[in-house]
């Protein structure tokens, strides 16, 4: 009995430890030309990074959930080489003649390395610590510990290509203890999830 009880509690313990590396996106700000009442036909898909590799990995995903949806998205990198990107005109021009109505570019604005405590649990007594030995193992099941999580905020902006207007725009907070690849999944999924609520894409 003692024994089955001490494997729920590593199986309680390590389900805390694992969740604990979850990254997690909120939005800070968000907002809405009430005026648009239009849909993007063809949406262009921009990220501003500092590295191509990043750039193409994010358009990718971004465009693949859009197209999953049934919008019609494709990735800048397709028309624009990284190292045009600058060229404010050049880009102006093949934006226009690739047919999209709307571009959506994403910035990183800001990054930051937060120090946190994440506390152990308390167990009801005696039962979890009953004898030596199995109060050892709960210890190290679930045990309290600091961690650095790494922060990013991120900007996002909606554009109509024909009156260079904003659409929509939205301030994002991603909370992250894992890889780039995690935050950009986290990421995309709220952005996806706002602009549908907000009646924009589908």
């Amino acid at each position: 009995m003692k024994r089955m009880i001490l494997f729920v509690l590593l199986l309680i313990g390590a389900t805390f430890l694992f969740a604990s590396c979850a990254t997690t996106t909120v939005m800070t700000d968000v907002w809405k030309d009430k005026t648009y009442q239009g849909k993007p036909q063809k949406i262009l898909v921009i990220m501003v990074a500092k590295f191509p590799d990043t750039r193409n990995l994010f358009e990718d995903r971004f465009v693949g959930e859009l197209n999953n949806r049934g919008n019609n998205a494709f990735q800048s990198y397709s028309i624009i080489p990284f190292e045009q990107l600058r060229d404010k005109e050049l880009v102006k021009s093949k934006i226009k003649s690739s047919g999209a109505d709307t571009v959506l570019i994403a910035r990183l604005v800001d990054t930051k390395t937060i120090e946190s405590y994440n506390p152990g649990m308390i167990y009801v007594v005696p039962t979890s610590y009953y004898d030596w030995w199995g109060y050892y193992a709960v210890v190290f099941a679930d045990y309290g510990y600091t961690g650095d999580i790494r922060v990013a905020y991120i900007e996002t902006n909606l554009y109509d290509v024909k009156t260079e207007k904003l659409i929509w725009s939205g301030h994002s907070k991603t909370e992250r203890t894992e890889g780039e690849q995690q935050l950009i999944t986290a990421f995309i999924k709220l952005m996806i999830k706002k602009l549908s609520a907000a009646g924009i894409i589908k």
